[in-house]
């Protein structure tokens, strides 16, 4: 446990003397272009799939669900 407290105080003091620097701005704005990359793919793969779901002449497969009886008290 007192590793863990020592290791937590040396990460918070390495990591605040980085903020300090403006080390940690690359690494930011490294995630937000990540994440705006991402959303942007994602944005684009449900606009593919919405567009086959609107066309009538793919067939999907019929499914079968198995239902179970309600259940009574």
């Amino acid at each position: 446990m007192i590793r863990t407290l020592i290791f937590g105080a040396i990460a918070g003091y390495v990591g605040k003397k980085l903020y300090d620097e403006g080390k940690l701005t690359e690494f930011k704005d490294d995630l937000v272009a990540r994440y705006n990359q991402a959303r942007t793919d994602l944005d684009k793969r449900r606009e593919g799939e919405t567009s086959l779901d609107a066309n009538p002449n793919l067939v999907s497969p019929a499914t079968h669900s198995a239902r179970s009886a309600p259940l009574v008290s």
